[in-house]
């Protein structure tokens, strides 16, 4: 049981911490790619103290342009190798 809770917790932790890394560099690749013209904050403050609300969310773009940008770097230094 012990082992399950450290497992389930260890998870939760990682998830945030790859949830705040992914939308705070989504955010930057955003900022540098538009010239400052869109502007996110760098925390993504909006997924904990709201709920969600169905429909569009404007915190779904720096996410995924975060995780576009490591998978990239992932296939990148890949081929490189």
């Amino acid at each position: 049981m012990f082992m399950f809770a450290a497992e389930l917790l260890f998870t939760i932790v990682w998830d945030y911490v790859l949830c705040y890394v992914f939308y705070a560099t989504g955010a930057i690749v955003l900022y540098l790619c538009t010239w400052g013209k869109v502007n996110y904050p760098l925390a993504p403050s909006t997924f904990l103290s709201h709920s969600r609300v169905k429909g569009k969310s404007t915190t779904d773009k720096p996410l995924l342009m975060g995780m576009a940008f490591y998978i990239i770097l992932f296939i990148v230094a890949i081929w490189l190798a």
